[in-house]
Formats: structure tokens, sequence, C-alpha cells
């Protein structure tokens, strides 16, 4: 059934890198959306691959779709920031997507809607859904420990409607994330430093902070291939690829908290997670990973190095933005293991 009612403008934007292969059937189904007032941008990090040059052929008559290509591969938090700054003044809403994603045709309208009822929704979930076995959940969605170690709720289960209630969660999954734009305009967007991993579990952790909420819509479906990223990664050369899986995860992991806690759980979490990441580079090079081992002080060395500038991030996080205390934000994060 098409919407007609009188709905805010909207602003999906898709992040893309050599994606073309996926480019078809995520932006079809997009398009194909029963929400009337939107568009679509398609932010392009300097693909190779022809994604550009297929997108404009093949979508040449898509009215909703704008097409910005990036001079370069800017990652994932400063492609989409770029994105962000093609919006149509009027978005009350904006989406980023992934581009290896479909969607359902009323999954926009389900996002919105619910928004639209409760205005202390900063952010909001579709449940995502594997593309390879569309009957499993990906992420209903996401939260993280006390050292802030990332969990997608529900992955690898059978949807058997477990996840089938609104309900608030920690983050929500990068791949497919609703944010409303005034909260964007209190909140920042993706931090830029980060290039690839943590951006949207520090975006949602300064949401919750500033006192909007994060929701799972699970009547909005969103299927996701989630191997994409990955694939491209593990045909990269084999340090480009560590330095993503290690570097990049520790370093963020480090960042992330140490703007968005209160010193008390600083000195509480961070400063022992920090210390064990020597330890555990130690580790790897007693048993001959040196590349990884080189990987882990690499990431220590540049949150080191990098301090006051992460210094005036979190005064801007803990003078500006916090409105709640720890202890009502950790309420969505569980307790470590192991």
């Amino acid at each position: 059934m098409v919407v007609r009612m009188n709905m805010p403008f909207v602003s999906v934007i898709i992040l893309n890198h050599d994606g073309r292969d996926y480019l078809k059937p995520c932006l079809s189904s997009v398009l194909n959306s029963t929400y009337d007032e939107f568009e679509v941008i398609l932010a392009d990090n300097d693909s190779v691959d022809g994604s550009i040059e297929y997108v404009r052929h093949h979508f040449s008559q898509a009215v909703k779709l704008k097409v910005v290509a990036l001079n370069k591969n800017y990652g994932f938090a400063v492609g989409n920031n770029m994105g962000y700054q093609k919006v149509d003044p009027k978005s009350k809403y904006v989406i980023f997507l992934n581009n290896d994603t479909q969607v359902e045709r009323d999954w926009m309208q389900e996002i919105i809607k619910k928004m639209e009822n409760d205005p202390l929704i900063g952010a909001a979930q579709p449940k995502i859904r594997l593309m390879s076995d569309r009957n499993k959940i990906d992420a209903a969605g996401c939260t993280i420990d006390y050292y802030g170690r990332p969990f997608r709720l529900g992955n690898g289960e059978t949807d058997q409607g477990q996840y089938d209630s609104i309900s608030e969660i920690f983050f929500a999954l990068g791949a497919a994330i609703a944010l409303r734009k005034e909260v964007i305009e209190k909140v920042g967007l993706f931090d830029s430093s980060f290039f690839a991993y943590y951006e949207e579990t520090d975006l949602c952790w300064r949401i919750w902070l500033v006192g909007y909420k994060v929701v799972l819509v699970p009547k909005a479906i969103v299927y996701h291939w989630g191997g994409a990223t990955a694939k491209r990664k593990a045909s990269m050369d084999a340090s480009v690829a560590l330095k993503y899986r290690v570097f990049y995860r520790r370093r963020n992991q480090l960042i992330m908290m140490l703007k968005n806690y209160s010193l008390s759980n600083i000195i509480k979490y961070v400063l022992p997670f920090g210390a064990r990441i020597p330890v555990v580079a130690l580790i790897r090079f007693a048993k001959g990973q040196s590349a990884e081992g080189l990987a882990y002080l690499d990431a220590i060395w540049s949150v080191l190095t990098s301090l006051s500038e992460i210094t005036k991030k979190r005064e801007h996080v803990q003078k500006t933005i916090r409105k709640l205390p720890d202890s009502e934000v950790m309420k969505l994060m569980i307790s470590p293991v192991g």
C-alpha cells in the first residue's frame, strides 16, 4: 500500500567503494520504497570498478537519486559525512545505509512513523536480516560491554518474532541507521578520525549522553550481505587488512571510551583495557605474529600521540553534549564476559 500522508522529507545516504555489483539491487529496492518524500545520495569513495558510470547509465531516470563523486577513499566516517553535506536543506531525517543491503518497501515508512510519534528518539535501526538466509537475523540492535566491545543482538538467530517489540538499544548498526537531523546538529556526525570501525557506536553513545534514545524498529526490515566489506579487505595486501582488523578497532575503541566516559570510568575501564594491549602485543610477538603485534602497538601509540586532539573532543562531549550520567547510559551496556 502506497503512503500518501504528509510525512517529513528524508535523505538516504549510501556510501560506496568498488561495490558496483551490489548497487542495482540496493538502489532499486530503496527507490521502490512506499514512502514518498525522500532522496537518495550515493556518495562514492573514488571507486575504480565503474560504479559511478554504471549508476548514471542504469538509473538515469531516477529523479530522486544524486551521485556524489569523492576524489579519494575517505573511509566510512568521512565519506558519509561528506555525503551528509549534500542533503536537501528540508530533510528532517537522514538514513545511512550500506551498499550491500536491500530493503522491504515499507521500511522507511515504519521508521519515520515511529520517530515522528516519539520526539525523544534520536536514532533508530530497522531489524536487519541476513541476505544469505532471510529468515535469520544479522542485528536486532547492538550493544557494548563496559570495555567497549560490541555485540550484535540476535546475530545468527532464526527470526521467530523474539525481537518484534520496539526496544531501546545502545547503538544502531551502521549498515542501516536513521538519525533525526536536529540531533545530528547537537552531537555532530561520525568522528572523522576513525576511518573504519566504531563510528556508529561512538555516535550513538553521544546521542544517549545528550538525552535522546536509540531504538530498534522491528517492523522495518533490511537485508544485509554483511560480508562485502570483509571480502574487499581480504583481497587487500595482508598488512593493510591487518591494519583494518587490529589497528583501527583497538585505536577507535580506546578513543571512543576516552571521549564519552566520565573520569571515574576511564580509570575503572579504559586504563586497564589500554594496559592489556601491550601485553597482547607481546603474546603475538612470542607466537611469531609480529605484524599483528606491531598493529596493537601502533594502536596504542596512535592514541598516546593524539591525546591533545582526543582531550579537546572529550571536553566538547563532557561540557557541551553530556546531559545524562554514565549510570543511566550504562544500563544499555552489558557486563564484561572474559
